[in-house]
């Protein structure tokens, strides 16, 4: 769903729905869940006052990046150890903070 959103922009629960193959129902139930935990936001629907369009907040847009980028990782990732992962996860820190300093 998130992936739709970010390709196409705001959607409305149908498109979503077309979108991800599955029914107008079941999108809504997951736009709800969400929409809870702050990845999307409903908005009014301007040329249809029964609907609304649905669209990724930063968080939403920073959670897709994210999975994105682990997907892309998981495999090249594989062979290396949980210690090697963790000396990784640090230099990226440190490097991130000295990026986020400059």
């Amino acid at each position: 769903m998130q992936h739709a959103l970010t390709a196409r922009g705001p959607l409305s629960i149908a498109e979503l729905a077309k979108g991800v193959e599955t029914t107008s129902a079941a999108a809504t139930q997951l736009v709800n869940g969400l929409v809870n935990v702050g990845y999307v936001d409903r908005e009014p629907d301007v040329g249809n006052r029964r609907a609304v369009r649905v669209s990724l907040t930063a968080k939403g847009r920073d959670r897709h990046r994210e999975r994105i980028l682990a997907d892309a990782l998981a495999e090249p990732l594989t062979h290396l150890s949980t210690g090697d992962l963790a000396i990784a996860a640090d230099v990226l820190d440190r490097l991130s903070g000295i990026y986020d300093e400059l």
